[in-house]
């Protein structure tokens, strides 16, 4: 994406007012301040669920630390474009002064802080992807380096390294611009306050806006990881095609490992998709409207790639989809059981339910379904043959608990 370009339109001293037309504010209120809180709230309830799936148990292997990396990073993208970017498109075309009170004093105070988040956050997005790529890549095509190359420390030495270097990577940009205070001539509102974005003086400088913000980012951001992906998956899919053809009979890892593959290239095609206009946005091809315009659609597209991941595992994750529907019905379970005890207390780990002074009754948790266990007590104290009852109204006679 064109670096999620947060300063949108927002005026440098109102230069750019006046080169904007009504239909720019229209595509990006559209773009931003409709389709993307749908997206964006679809995309937090597949993140959400991700992550209960992901932090499970049973998902533990070094393809998984990545994709809890991913993960995360999706979901503060999600947030933080929600946050800027839908007001403001909200206060460039609806007139009201809610919304201009955000554009012209919340937003140039909020676009440092906020600009710095989201380059750090699809820093580390962009490697993440690369690196769980050139994991895939030796676990398909070199397993037996796989083991020695694709160990558990080593994944959370490579993901640590990339959170480091795109915290530092992107420390500049908190230098690099201000929200200025408006002068008198350039206030239309004399009682009310305005600010502006600015550029501080090494936000000027050749360094910073050539070397830095555009060869730089366009090289590190784009160039590099989108060939990379390209290439790695373009291996991996051969592999997996030369192991279909000479499969001769089933091996559950070999199964596992060319499932899990293969959802990763297809989140590979959907990231290269997504983030393919960022890349030609970088280039200095459109005149200023239309860059504006497909800044628009480049910056929903961002999104929409930190948001589409949940399906992607929901219909091509074979053990994500199971380990998901285990979670689901274990809820409905729990809260079928809930409705079915009433009134409950809990003592060391048993739950104990009163029936009447003759009588008391013992209910277990069991994986699978709760049973009943009834001890009846006779008038001399002693105690007769336990009977199991289950919940469900079927007995299956006399028997120990």
């Amino acid at each position: 994406m064109a670096e999620i370009n947060l300063k949108v339109n927002l005026s440098y001293a109102g230069e750019f007012q006046q080169a904007i037309g009504r239909d720019v504010y229209l595509l990006q209120f559209v773009c931003w301040a409709i389709l993307l809180p749908i997206v964006a709230l679809i995309g937090l309830i597949g993140n959400l669920l991700t992550i209960v799936v992901l932090w499970r148990r049973e998902m533990q292997s070094t393809t998984i630390l990545y994709l809890r990396a991913l993960v995360i990073t999706d979901t503060g993208i999600l947030l933080s474009a929600v946050i800027v970017l839908t007001p403001y498109s909200c206060a460039n075309y609806l007139s009201n002064d809610n919304l201009k009170y955000f554009s012209e004093i919340v937003y140039p105070v909020l676009h440092t802080p906020m600009n710095y988040i989201v380059m750090t956050l699809q820093s580390c997005n962009v490697w993440v992807t690369v690196s769980v790529s050139v994991e895939r890549y030796i676990a398909i095509c070199h397993p037996f380096r796989a083991v020695r190359l694709c160990t558990r420390k080593k994944t959370m030495i490579v993901l640590a390294a990339i959170t480091a270097v795109s915290v530092l990577y992107n420390v500049p940009r908190l230098f690099a611009s201000y929200a200025r205070k408006c002068s008198e001539d350039e206030s239309e509102d004399v009682d009310q306050d305005c600010h502006y974005l600015a550029d501080t003086e090494m936000g000027r400088t050749y360094v910073y806006k050539t070397v830095y913000m555009s060869i730089m980012y366009t090289i590190l951001i784009f160039v590099i990881p989108l060939s990379s992906l390209f290439i790695l998956n373009v291996f991996i899919i051969q592999e997996l095609m030369r192991m279909q053809k000479r499969r001769t009979g089933t091996n559950i890892h070999d199964e596992n490992e060319a499932n899990l593959s293969l959802v990763l290239v297809l989140i590979v095609v959907v990231f290269i998709f997504c983030q393919s206009p960022g890349l030609v946005s970088q280039f200095d091809i459109f005149d200023f409207s239309t860059f504006m315009k497909w800044l628009a659609v480049s910056n929903l597209l961002f999104v929409v790639n930190s948001a589409v991941n949940f399906l992607i595992y929901t219909a091509f994750g074979s053990k994500f989809r199971k380990v998901l529907l285990r979670v689901f019905r274990r809820l409905y379970t729990h809260s079928r059981g809930l409705s079915l005890r009433g009134s409950v207390a809990t003592t060391n780990g048993y739950e104990l339910t009163a029936v009447n002074e003759n009588q008391n009754t013992v209910v277990e948790s069991v994986d699978s379904r709760e049973r009943t266990r009834t001890n009846t007590v006779a008038p001399d104290g002693t105690e007769r043959y336990p009977l199991t009852k289950y919940v469900n109204g079927t007995s299956n006679g006399p028997t120990n608990v």
